[in-house]
């Protein structure tokens, strides 16, 4: 954990670390407040349907109202999932800032031009069902959050092209940073990035698996009961974060035992996603978003086991001092002041 000292150090530390922290924060301000006033929206127009159906009950094509009801009991979880996202992002970028990682600042940068195309897809998803239930139902509501809306996709494509340009000069200052700091040693500039981005694909973990997974267990697994499927479901959920720490320190550490144990989780993790999109494909089902969340975390999942082999296979070639926290950073220091000391004291002095 970063003392304060090093949090504002970092952050203060040039012009563009000051408005990439400062953007970020105004950016996170901005949406949630929006976003939060299309929650209020889709929650009036809900109240205009009827009541939703249990969860995985087939209705015909035919019967709008009842997929409608549905489909807006699911939407005010998005609208709280991008606030949650926003949340998750602005901390992210601080993590980004003081520990000054390159792979993480352009993991944003496309990762909020993703959440801008999210906004466009909430309003055509919008138009859509102003149009599938307007002749029998109150649509003022739905068109009001469809506004706001369009202000919130705008507001996401700006913010993306101040945080495209910034964290370009952001990589740059990072880049001169962690060369003083390692050195010109291709091999050992490699594994570091490989480092970097396991640890990033740790991070984008903290969201897709453990968000997902927490939705789905108070969203399907408790309404359906504890069964064998949703017990597993449920030991995976609880042990994520702790597992997602445990390989940070494990990789940062070289323990070829823990590390191993942490790919072999993530395993688990992939059947455990697969049981939820088994569970989420059942017929007239119109939650896209969240079906494109169980793919991402799917995908993200067998890329940090991919990530962790890369930076198993690492191990023990000189990378350890430069990745070590705590401690053991301090220790490395002091080993390496005093061998310079060390040598200082073999040179000859000029008479």
């Amino acid at each position: 954990m970063p003392s304060i000292q090093k949090i504002v150090s970092r952050v203060t530390e040039s012009r563009w670390s000051k408005l990439y922290v400062a953007t970020a924060c105004l950016q996170a301000i901005v949406i949630i407040v929006l976003q939060v006033a299309i929650l209020l929206q889709n929650s009036q127009e809900s109240e205009e349907l009827p009541d939703a159906l249990p969860i995985g009950t087939t209705t015909s094509s035919s019967d709008v109202l009842d997929q409608a009801a549905v489909r807006f009991r699911n939407i005010k979880w998005e609208n709280l999932a991008f606030c949650g996202f926003q949340i998750w992002f602005l901390g992210m970028a601080f993590d980004a800032t003081v520990y000054q990682n390159t792979a993480e600042i352009l993991a944003l940068a496309v990762l909020n031009g993703f959440c801008a195309l999210l906004g466009a897809f909430e309003i055509v998803d919008g138009v859509i069902w102003i149009k599938r239930i307007g002749a029998d139902v109150n649509v003022v509501p739905l068109s009001v959050a469809r506004n706001i809306e369009i202000g919130l996709t705008c507001a996401i494509l700006l913010f993306a092209c101040v945080f495209a340009y910034l964290s370009l000069a952001m990589v740059r200052q990072f880049g001169w940073n962690i060369y003083k700091k390692i050195g010109a040693d291709i091999r050992i500039q490699r594994m570091y990035r490989t480092f970097q981005f396991f640890v990033l694909a740790l991070k984008i973990d903290l969201f897709f698996e453990f968000m997902v997974s927490v939705f789905y267990c108070i969203q399907f697994g408790l309404r359906s009961g504890i069964t064998g499927e949703t017990g597993i479901q449920l030991v995976v959920t609880i042990l994520l974060v702790p597992m997602l720490y445990f390989s940070r320190m494990a990789c940062s550490s070289e323990s070829i035992g823990q590390m191993i144990t942490c790919i072999c989780f993530q395993g688990f993790v992939v059947v455990h996603f697969s049981l939820v999109l088994h569970q989420t494909f059942v017929p007239n089902n119109n939650w896209y978003v969240w079906i494109c969340l169980v793919w991402a975390g799917i995908a993200l999942t067998v890329a940090t086991s991919v990530l962790g082999a890369m930076c198993l296979r690492n191990f023990e070639k000189g990378l350890k001092p430069f990745v070590q926290r705590g401690r053991n950073k301090s220790s490395q220091k002091d080993l390496e002041m005093n061998t310079q000391k060390t040598i200082d004291e073999w040179k000859i002095d000029d008479i």
